[in-house]
């Protein structure tokens, strides 16, 4: 019984560990430019962050935002951070329309009809709720898979897969807030293995 005590501490710290490492090898030394497609939202759930409010929709007309555009901002910023080149958002809208590719395959293809230069980053979001039923969620359930194609040839170069797990949320007050600080947490694990991030000059 002593004996299980003390693996506690050991199993505690590999999953530490774990959940610190890289959930994926680095990209190809190759790649420099990068064009971030919009998050395919594959739960059933719209996943607002903000703008669903009656003052939001009919007083300041603005536009919804889901934990897709967020997530899309937040690895723009972290590629950015790391040094990589990113085709701008309007860009990819220009290229792809209003499609939201629904696999890897479906993002090579209108990569290729669009057009874009350099690799996109396909992300899917498998799962995203918060794991309590409380008005400040404490963590989000997470699953996330994404996958970078060569424009050029439709290969797949890179892939990771983000299994379900929660996120800490600490000090959110609402829903959105807390889907806000999960998809910065998530980024950081997706671009674990991108690079250190450079300290803004």
């Amino acid at each position: 019984m002593k004996s299980q005590w003390l693996l506690w501490p050991t199993l505690l710290l590999l999953m530490y560990n774990c959940a610190l490492s890289p959930i994926s090898p680095p990209p190809p030394a190759t790649i420099r430019t990068v064009a971030v497609l919009p998050p395919y939202n594959r739960t059933g759930d719209s996943l607002l962050v903000a703008g669903s409010s009656l003052l939001e929709t009919y007083v300041l007309r603005s536009r919804p935002v889901t934990v897709g555009d967020v997530l899309a901002a937040d690895i723009r910023a972290q590629l950015a951070q790391r040094g990589y080149t990113l085709v701008t958002p309007e860009a990819v809208e220009a290229a792809i329309g209003s499609q939201v590719p629904h696999s890897p395959q479906e993002a090579a293809d209108v990569a290729a009809r669009g057009k874009l230069e350099g690799s996109v980053l396909y992300v899917q979001i498998d799962r995203w709720e918060p794991s309590d039923e409380t008005l400040h969620p404490r963590s989000v359930l997470v699953a996330v898979d994404a996958s970078l194609i060569d424009a050029t040839t439709g290969r797949v170069v890179w892939t990771a897969h983000l299994p379900l797990r929660p996120v800490l949320t600490p000090g959110a007050v609402t829903l959105g807030a807390a889907y806000t600080l999960a998809s910065r947490e998530v980024t950081k694990e997706l671009l674990a293995a991108w690079g250190p991030e450079r300290q803004p000059s």
